[in-house]
């Protein structure tokens, strides 16, 4: 009996201690993993963005200097933990906002470089936030949506102070679109539609393929035991904020767009996510498309559906 109970109590604690290498390679932004010591990871044909991650790096690149050389103003709040967000707006109508919410460990200059042309275009005022744990606001461990949903709402609460009486559309790229999606149903003051770009439906389903992809391994009881770190960490519940109930509870139009390739965010859950939506909804499937590419694998199908929902003609 005794030896029995040892190996339960070795088994459980190596199961532990699995899951909690799971958790801080997702959530901590200090962990070194190989995407960031090898700069050939997310070029190789192995990796979750293929088949058009060289294509996008690329692309991104030659946008990088011009996004620099845009005239943003830095803006600040402070989470509901006490973080210090940073936001950086470029100013236009002061009548049409779009919050622009970045993905999972990228940056604002990856993911809105191109897209922001659109805003542009229109003179739309645009505020670039730089998620918890990223560039330079505060935190260590990554809201991965949920906490980040309540950091989109302290910005949207900011906007309405500077501006009177706005239209403010989000509009996020996989972590970023999850978390735009998760605040279709919060009732924020002035939100007029939201723009979801390949964003993941909850941490439960991305957490379960990830496991399954990257680390080809059954989800329990290894993902339990993630789930398990990251409630008594970090304080976020997998199953806290489901996409396809967000939806069905929202009022606002919402443009659904992803990659019909993509590795890394299951294109099904966007599928999933637009027959849930009781809203006006479109959704967009992009042939030959792998994650967060689909600006640049169609720019004017891209951009013709953001400018019908900025036109309020999303049926």
């Amino acid at each position: 009996m005794t030896i029995v109970l040892i190996i339960l109590l070795v088994l459980i604690a190596v199961i532990l201690a699995v899951g909690y290498y799971l958790f801080v390679s997702v959530f901590d932004n200090q962990f070194k993993g190989k995407e960031n010591n090898d700069p050939n990871f997310i070029d190789s044909d192995a990796d979750l963005m293929r088949p058009t991650s060289k294509k996008l790096i690329d692309y991104q690149a030659s946008h990088h200097e011009e996004f620099a050389a845009l005239p943003l103003k830095e803006l600040e709040v402070t989470s509901f933990d006490g973080l210090k967000l940073k936001g950086y707006l470029l100013e236009g109508n002061p009548k049409e906002i779009v919050i622009c919410v970045h993905g999972y460990k990228s940056s604002m200059e990856n993911d809105f470089c191109d897209k922001v042309h659109i805003y542009r275009d229109r003179d739309t005022t645009v505020l670039l936030l730089n998620d918890r744990a990223h560039g330079n606001s505060e935190g260590r461990y990554l809201g991965f949506s949920e906490h980040d949903r309540r950091d989109v709402a302290k910005w949207v609460d900011k906007l309405n102070e500077m501006y009177d009486n706005p239209r403010i559309y989000l509009h996020g790229v996989s972590m970023g679109g999850a978390t735009v999606i998760h605040c279709a149903d919060m009732k924020l003051k002035n939100v007029c539609g939201i723009v979801d770009d390949c964003g993941f439906n909850s941490i439960l389903g991305i957490t379960k393929a990830l496991i399954v992809d990257m680390y080809h391994m059954p989800y329990f009881p290894i993902g339990y035991a993630a789930w398990f770190w990251a409630k008594l960490i970090n304080k976020v519940d997998f199953n806290t904020s489901i996409g396809e109930e967000c939806v069905r509870k929202s009022d606002v139009p919402i443009i659904f767009i992803h990659g019909k390739d993509d590795k890394f965010v299951p294109t099904w859950m966007s599928e999933s996510m637009y027959k849930a939506c009781t809203a006006p909804k479109e959704l967009h499937l992009i042939d030959n498309c792998g994650h967060a590419a689909a600006y640049i694998c169609a720019p004017e199908e891209y951009t013709a559906a953001v400018n019908r929902l900025l036109d309020g003609k999303v049926k």
